[in-house]
């Protein structure tokens, strides 16, 4: 039986990191909050785990938490997936969908080229539950600073990070 992880998958992951800085309108992201980002997407059942600010706990409720989508060991997967989301990363820079130099810099940031209407339209045909974690980041988790989201994900050590 051949079984299908998107987490391993290079093309869906490059998808994925367009998807959420479309999502963001464009604006400069840290790679490490892009990264962070992904992985909620990836896996919304994180939500769950992660220690939320108390307004921001609504989103629980929407989630829902499939057994066969749980991971036990958030920080190994997390690893995996940063192999995978450096080669992506590259990739875009490489075909100029992404600024090389501000990438070099530690940030995301999309370039003026125009995407395909085909790949635009398959961002615009999300799920619900897509299209729900894709607004919690924007509108809630986007506000918490980069230390803080670090912190509260417990995925990315922050304890050396400037403050």
């Amino acid at each position: 039986m051949i079984l299908y992880q998107p987490i391993f998958d290079p093309y869906h992951c490059s998808y994925r990191l367009l998807l959420l800085m479309n999502n963001l309108n464009g604006v400069e992201i840290e790679i490490d909050r892009l990264k962070i980002y992904d992985f909620i997407f990836l896996y919304p059942s994180f939500l769950h785990k992660m220690s939320l600010p108390q307004a921001f706990t609504y989103i629980r409720k929407t989630i829902k938490v499939n057994e066969y989508n749980n991971i036990n060991s958030e920080k190994i997967v997390f690893s995996q997936l940063n192999k995978m989301q450096n080669i992506s990363l590259n990739e875009l820079a490489s075909t100029s969908l992404i600024d090389t130099d501000r990438l070099k810099e530690g940030y995301v940031k999309k370039s003026n080229l125009k995407l395909p209407d085909s790949v635009l339209g398959l961002m615009v045909n999300q799920k619900a539950e897509k299209i729900n974690i894709l607004s919690f980041i924007n509108n809630e988790l986007n506000r918490l600073g980069i230390t803080e989201l670090k912190k509260r994900t417990g995925l990315i050590e922050h304890r050396y990070d400037k403050a």
